[in-house]
């Protein structure tokens, strides 16, 4: 999980990187983008061909998913245009970054990410292979070339965030600030309830609460018949065939009014007296056991997590900060054709937040 989430902050950091460099195709410190080509990306240039293929492929997977291919010269066939050039952009800076820090390529690990990919997308068979291929406008040379994208992406990555440490100390000062709201188990009781909820249904009426005071009579009366009676009366489908039981925690995963009626019963056995009123209806609520008290989680217990945790939001601003300098060096050496551009500028200040 780790793995695939360091590959995605890096394709969407640069994805970033790039929107930021904004979509003009004029300015004197662009390179000149030659005949035949629609970009230049550094030393590399963007053909018409690669971007013709990979537009006609994202339309195809498109109209897979059950999209409309955008008309010719609408808004969506240009909002289209820019985020393919946007890829392929991104694709170019991610190979030349490899390449300048000398990242080398597994041959044999990219043959295996496709056959990978063909068990995971077709159960390995050719036919059902030829057939996806086709349907999403893709070719192998293309998916080869997106594994290897990837190797080179989490290579970098790696090499970026490869001295990113987290202390004892910061571990012990983020427990501390999250002990009560994340490490801390609140209270619970075992309860069973009958709810009572006449109409309409899921929402709380006056009548509910009559209903209720006429079936707790019958409760009192023939208290060793609970679970027939909740049965019988309730409309809580989650619980009426198990006796009404819940183990619910005193926190905003339960009604409010509901969880303060249930710890408020003294004693194992008590019931409501009267019935509460809550959002759903009204209930007769009977506590079968103690309340069990909130638990705190030891620092020892949680301390593996926290720093899994702080090491990658380190690495996630070790790798944003790297891409700010990417953003300045590719500006000035990012051109388009006349007619190409990139996505409107955004802001990329929570770019990679997630």
């Amino acid at each position: 999980m780790r793995k695939a989430l360091s590959i995605a902050l890096l394709l969407v950091a640069i994805a970033a990187v790039m929107t930021a460099c904004g979509g003009s195709d004029s300015g004197s410190s662009k390179p000149t983008v030659p005949s035949g080509d629609v970009a230049v990306v550094g030393d590399q240039p963007i053909t018409q061909e690669q971007f013709d293929q990979l537009y006609a492929s994202a339309v195809k997977q498109g109209e897979a998913n059950g999209q409309t291919a955008p008309k010719k010269g609408s808004p969506e066939e240009k909002t289209l245009k820019q985020q393919v050039l946007q890829s392929l952009v991104q694709n170019a800076e991610i190979q030349q970054e490899a390449e300048a820090k000398g990242i080398k390529v597994d041959e044999k690990k990219i043959q295996e990410d496709l056959t990978a990919f063909k068990a995971q997308c077709c159960e390995a068979k050719q036919a059902k292979y030829d057939k996806y291929l086709k349907e999403q406008g893709l070719t192998e040379a293309q998916l080869l070339d997106q594994f290897t994208l990837r190797q080179q992406a989490q290579a970098l990555y790696d090499d970026i965030t490869k001295n990113v440490k987290v202390t004892d100390e910061e571990a012990q000062k983020q427990y501390d600030k999250d002990k009560k709201t994340k490490f801390t188990t609140a209270e619970s009781r075992k309860v069973a309830h009958i709810l009572l909820d006449v109409a309409p249904k899921g929402k709380a009426t006056a009548a509910d609460c009559v209903k209720a005071e006429e079936v707790l009579a019958e409760v009192k009366a023939n208290p060793n018949d609970w679970k027939a009676l909740v049965k019988k009366y309730s409309a809580d489908p989650g619980s009426k065939d198990t006796g009404g039981e819940y183990t619910i925690t005193n926190d905003e995963n339960w009604d409010a009014d509901f969880r303060k009626a249930a710890f408020a019963l003294k004693n194992t056995g008590d019931i409501t007296d009267p019935p509460v009123k809550s959002q759903f209806g009204c209930h007769i609520i009977k506590a079968l056991g103690p309340v069990t008290p909130a638990k705190v989680q030891a620092f020892n217990d949680v301390k593996q997590q926290i720093i899994d945790e702080l090491s990658q939001t380190k690495k996630n601003e070790a790798a944003t900060k790297w891409f700010d300098g990417v953003q300045k060096e590719y500006a000035a050496k990012t051109g388009f054709a006349k007619g190409y551009s990139l996505p409107p500028q955004q802001t990329t200040s929570t770019s990679t937040a997630g």
